[in-house]
């Protein structure tokens, strides 16, 4: 397996890669709010019956407190003080996400923030020392004697702290503290880790990455990764492939080898996915054809609800097989669930032959991240406009662009690897070349 990363002026992407085929991805815009987002936000009111105070981000998002993630909590514990002695109306504070929000939840927010690395997570306000699970007594009471911390801070040792010698920890450590101390005096919103570096960590067994960020490049490095950075022009070739792979993770029909497909649905409560023969069945071979087919499918349905992080109710017509065939396919189901890294329940076959699964939800789907009110979405925009960008910026020092300026990132305007001359309309590169032939260009579509 091998991480795949590439980062835009706006956009962070990551996929993860086994034998050639895209098994996950993600990405993120970089002023988008997510779980882990360090950011400051004024308290805009309380509320005393839920022990808890609704904040206003500084672009606006709504986000919710509870009491008993307050600094004033954890410094009286086991104390707890009421929302209005934690908080107070007006206050600008640092929070972190920790849970992101769904409408017309909002995403909730903890003032006890952490930052993570590779054998210490740093706790500013965490006011102990606690370890990984995986850690026995021995172990643990070694490493509490490694390093000093004072009576406001906290650290959790990782399970890789036990083969890390005192002074990694101390170096580690004094890193996490500058990050924070460079956090404080700034006001703007801030990833706690590249996403790259968040997924590494995830999937700590993945050792092989292809960046072409440098500072990437080291924190993985860090982590123990083989890293590789190409140093060229333009864009990662793997990334393209990637593009591709995402292109069609967009469409509803997946094809299978010999003609058949999967059809997948996903609307706003569950996703249904439809097993196609695609062509006529002998009558005679017909079932043990159909278990062939749905065999096939099962490993191709898991591949995709990882690729499009699809999750909830999931709802499967197989093909009308034999009852051994269904058999096989819910132990196939069962199987490619267990080496999954999100918790699915297979429940098997209903009387109606529909198999019914469950996906543990983390975020949205991909869909749902390219979809808004029936047109691409922010994230779809950039995704489509700035690998074209890069690659553009091979040969052209401009390029007029048509998209719908009120969905463009204030990150992309300012370091573009081109100069953008933008058109307001649905996305797309209309003209690339000198600035001067860029305006001459905008220049002779006005007069028309």
């Amino acid at each position: 397996m091998k991480w795949i990363s590439e980062q835009t002026p706006s956009l962070e992407r990551v996929a993860l890669v086994e034998g050639g085929r895209v098994v996950e991805y993600h990405e993120r815009m970089r002023d988008e709010i997510r779980v882990g987002t360090l950011l400051y936000a004024k308290v805009d009111r309380l509320h005393p019956t839920l022990e808890a105070a609704f904040l206003i981000a500084t672009d606006g998002t709504p986000l919710y407190l509870p009491i008993n993630e307050t600094l004033e909590t954890l410094r009286r514990y086991p104390d707890v003080p009421t929302i209005g002695q934690a908080v107070q109306v007006g206050q600008t504070v640092l929070v972190q996400v920790v849970k992101e929000g769904t409408a017309p939840k909002q995403h909730k927010v903890t003032q006890n923030i952490t930052y993570g690395g590779r054998y210490l997570v740093y706790f500013p306000y965490g006011r102990r020392v606690r370890f990984s699970r995986k850690l026995d007594l021995v172990t643990q009471q070694q490493l509490a004697e490694l390093i000093q911390t004072s009576e406001m801070e906290g650290i959790l040792y990782r399970t890789e702290a036990s083969q890390a010698e005192a002074g990694i920890l101390e170096k580690e450590l004094f890193q996490l503290r500058a990050r924070h101390e460079q956090m404080l005096k700034q006001d703007n919103l801030e990833q706690d880790e590249s996403l790259i570096v968040q997924e590494a960590k995830r999937l700590p067994f993945v050792e092989e990455a292809c960046v072409s960020n440098r500072m990437e490049k080291e924190r993985l490095e860090q982590l123990g990764l083989r890293v590789d950075r190409p140093v060229l022009k333009g864009r990662l070739p793997e990334m393209e492939h990637v593009d591709r792979v995402i292109e069609k993770a967009l469409e509803k029909v997946v094809w299978l080898d010999g003609g058949a497909y999967l059809l997948i649905e996903e609307v706003e409560t569950m996703t249904v996915i439809d097993v196609n023969s695609g062509k006529m069945i002998s009558v005679k071979e017909q079932k043990r054809t159909f278990d062939q087919i749905n065999e096939a499918a099962a490993g191709e349905i898991m591949r995709q609800l990882r690729l499009r992080n699809i999750s909830g109710m999931i709802a499967v017509d197989f093909l009308r097989g034999s009852s051994k065939g269904q058999t096989r396919v819910t132990q196939l189901l069962k199987e490619r669930a267990a080496q999954e890294t999100k918790q699915i329940e297979v429940y098997g076959f209903t009387k109606m032959g529909l198999c019914e699964l469950t996906r543990q939800r983390h975020g949205k789907s991909l869909l749902e991240r390219s979809v808004a009110q029936g047109k691409p979405s922010r994230i779809a925009i950039h995704r489509q406009l700035e690998p074209k960008l890069i690659e553009i910026a091979t040969y052209a020092e401009a390029a007029v662009v048509r998209v719908p300026t009120g969905d463009l990132s204030p990150l992309l305007l300012q370091d573009a690897p081109v100069e953008l001359l933008i058109v307001e309309g649905e996305t797309g590169i209309l003209f690339t070349g000198t600035k001067q032939e860029c305006e001459e260009f905008i220049g002779r579509q006005q007069k028309q």
